[in-house]
């Protein structure tokens, strides 16, 4: 158990690291976008969402890649990265219930609650935006990365690959130029030259 939450919580481990770059980089967008900013802000969003998603496609692909290795004996399945998603997102879930539950009579405490909440969903503000901020959207922007933890676990479990390895290619080659004995290619071309005799006087 304490492993499957250690590794579970590498997903939160990476999108706390992916909001601390959305928060570094945020302002110069601000600057460069200007009074544009608001349709610019959900594509800056996307753009660190997929910087987030090869990290953690890869990060769950090589645990299942370990994990199915039968020395180890960790028992792996095809959505042991869903519910290790979920788990390690709990606490972003926690938070969420308790800005659904956390109530101001201030309209001007409500309005930077709902600042602050979005801006800790900037890597996946975009869906909130473009799903037009209803309960569905936000729903979706929050199980969106565990889902994406279940497809790189189940690449690795499947040993699922997007491109063949250099290595591959390369054996595969050489094994197509392979002579065989069989092979008519394989025979020696070259002619070998008969040496002339000399003729003795």
């Amino acid at each position: 158990m304490k492993y499957f939450i250690k590794k579970s919580l590498k997903l939160l481990i990476d999108y706390l690291i992916a909001l601390v770059i959305f928060g570094v980089f945020l302002y110069p967008v601000i600057s460069l976008a200007g009074e544009k900013f608001s349709f610019w802000l959900p594509v800056y969003s996307f753009i660190i969402f997929l910087i987030l998603t090869l990290i953690v496609y890869s990060d769950f692909k090589t645990l299942a890649l370990t994990e199915k290795k039968p020395q180890y004996n960790l028992n792996p399945y095809p959505y042991k990265g869903l519910l290790m998603g979920i788990t390690g997102f709990i606490p972003i879930f926690l938070i969420s219930i308790v800005y659904l539950l956390l109530s101001f009579n201030d309209d001007t405490v409500e309005r930077l609650k709902e600042i602050v909440y979005k801006a800790f969903l900037g890597p996946v503000y975009f869906i909130i935006r473009w799903g037009g901020e209803t309960s569905l959207s936000y729903i979706g922007a929050l199980l969106a990365l565990p889902l994406i933890a279940m497809l790189g676990y189940m690449a690795g479990y499947y040993n699922f690959k997007l491109k063949k390895d250099k290595k591959e290619k390369l054996s595969k080659v050489e094994k197509a130029y392979e002579l065989s004995p069989w092979n008519p290619s394989a025979k020696n071309t070259t002619v070998k030259k008969k040496k002339k005799k000399k003729r003795r006087v």
